[in-house]
């Protein structure tokens, strides 16, 4: 479709649609003297703001890896649907208080006959958003379709523009119905409020229930991303013990596993082994466990021991800092809990620090594994 894609392009429509009816609605409203029906045109200034974040994040996501952003930019969509939902909810704490105020000091709807055309028309401009983005939705994704979706996936975003559009709706159907009963049912000048004139608050507190129901696991997932929570279903301790069952493995830490995007997991740790032989053996079988539990971008740091049996120090923590001035700055301690009484009086872990004697493995011209000490 040119230079925009076709999601793109239905985005800038929508947004054209939204803005032209929030003007609409405000100076409807004004002219009506309708306070319900301003406050749908605010709705629709919202979904505004919710398109055009959603549509910047899309295009952000899509840009290539630079010497600045290493990754590229996959979490611009996560936090485009983080803001939509913090603001809808923003909004919704709003639209519930007024609505309390409303139960409290009920008033009449003036000039229903307004109210219900431009709120119908309202609905149908939703319904039609809500159509045109029906294949739109946020689910969580499923082993099976990581390897078959793109990086950076268009879920999140996307999710939190239909969520504006499903609110949005909501609140032009409570103007719709508020405006009927008042259309069949008026009241005069002179009347009253009575039960029709607590109507629309009280639609108003349900629709506000609906709408936070559908943004609170929004919220949540989107958070568990960029706060580097462990993808849900997997389970590190489960993940960690196996590992260690990998022939060749004689120690590991620093396992971590975390969400960089939607369909995209990242797991990095450090190994113990022997040799180097040993590494590259262990280092397929562990990938493949990662690969099984949908993890496609592992980091593995090895970490030489040249023992057949490591014990106490050898299974320490080799890849840390020169300086334990920048201990707390590490991924890992420079010793493991087990061995830190053991080493107190050790300054630091430089390069000058002459490592203990220890047994070397290597292989003869014949394969046997041999070893020697030094």
């Amino acid at each position: 479709m040119g230079r925009y894609s076709g999601k793109t392009c239905r985005l800038i429509f929508m947004m054209f649609f939204l803005g032209s009816f929030f003007l609409a609605e405000l100076v409807s409203g004004y002219l009506g003297n309708s306070i319900a029906l301003m406050s749908d045109s605010f709705n629709m200034l919202s979904d505004l703001i919710s398109v055009t974040v959603g549509m910047s994040a899309l295009r952000l996501g899509r840009l290539e890896r630079t010497g600045r952003f290493t990754y590229g930019l996959p979490r611009a969509e996560v936090v485009g649907a983080l803001c939509n939902a913090v603001f809808l909810t923003a909004l919704c704490f709003t639209i519930f208080v007024q609505a309390i105020m409303r139960l409290v000091e009920p008033e009449k709807i003036e000039n229903a006959e307004l109210v219900l055309i431009v709120g119908a028309l309202g609905l149908g401009i939703n319904l039609f958003g809500l159509i045109l983005f029906q294949d739109f939705c946020f689910c969580k994704s499923q082993m099976e379709d990581v390897e078959e979706e793109p990086a950076g996936s268009d879920k999140d975003c996307e999710a939190g523009v239909v969520l504006h559009l499903m609110g949005d709706a909501l609140g032009s159907l409570v103007v719709v119905v508020t405006a009927v009963i008042f259309f069949v049912l008026p009241l005069g000048p002179e009347d009253s409020c009575n039960w029709e004139c607590y109507i629309d608050p009280s639609l108003t507190i349900a629709m506000v229930i609906i709408i936070l129901s559908s943004v609170f696991p929004l919220i949540r997932e989107a958070v568990s991303i960029l706060l580097h929570m462990v993808p849900e279903g997997l389970h590190v301790d489960e993940i960690s013990a196996a590992l260690r069952k990998v022939p060749g493995v004689q120690g590991m830490h620093e396992l971590h596993i975390w969400k960089l995007a939607a369909g995209r997991n990242v797991a990095t740790l450090h190994v113990k082994c022997a040799d180097a032989v040993a590494f590259e053996s262990l280092n397929h079988q562990i990938r493949e466990i990662f690969h099984n539990i949908g993890v496609h971008s592992t980091t593995i740091q090895p970490e030489l021991t040249y023992q057949e049996k490591p014990l106490g120090r050898a299974l320490s923590c080799t890849a840390s800092c020169l300086s334990r001035g920048c201990e707390q700055q590490m991924c890992c301690s420079i010793f493991n809990e087990h061995d830190e009484k053991d080493h107190m009086g050790l300054e630091s872990c430089s390069s000058h620090n002459r490592p203990p004697r220890f047994s070397v493995l290597y292989p003869d011209n014949k394969g046997v594994i041999n070893s020697t000490f030094i």
